[in-house]
């Protein structure tokens, strides 16, 4: 018993070991649960490893679980993902969804919601 609390253990210390060096999201723009003055050109994800852009999906929903219309995503600089927004965003709630891979091949997603203020 006493070996498999051990190995039970050995593998949790591996995986928190393991963990900062995934790919995740470092920061964006808008952030998440900010309050806009106006609608963003683009939504901007930083990542902390260059994510695999031809795997990378961003989508936009915002009130009514209204899809936005997205440009195709480019690349900032090399950890940078940029999202043009193609499509008007009203005053309201947003949720931003993405998916991405690093070249080591394990996936990361996230959702970040964010508000458009009325004017």
């Amino acid at each position: 018993m006493a070996a498999l609390v051990a190995a039970a253990a050995g593998v949790l210390a591996l995986s928190a070991w393991r963990a900062p060096f995934h790919l995740h999201l470092l920061k964006s723009v808008p952030a998440a649960n900010a309050a806009m003055p106006a609608a963003p050109e683009a939504i901007r994800l930083w990542f902390s490893q260059p994510p695999e852009l031809a795997v990378t999906s961003v989508k936009v929903t915002g009130p009514a679980s209204a899809a936005v219309p997205l440009a195709p995503l480019a690349a900032g600089d090399s950890d940078l993902v940029v999202a043009p927004v193609k499509g008007k965003m009203a005053a309201g709630a947003y949720t931003v969804a993405w998916r991405t891979m690093a070249k080591d091949g394990h996936v990361a997603r996230g959702t970040f919601a964010f508000t458009v203020k009325a004017r």
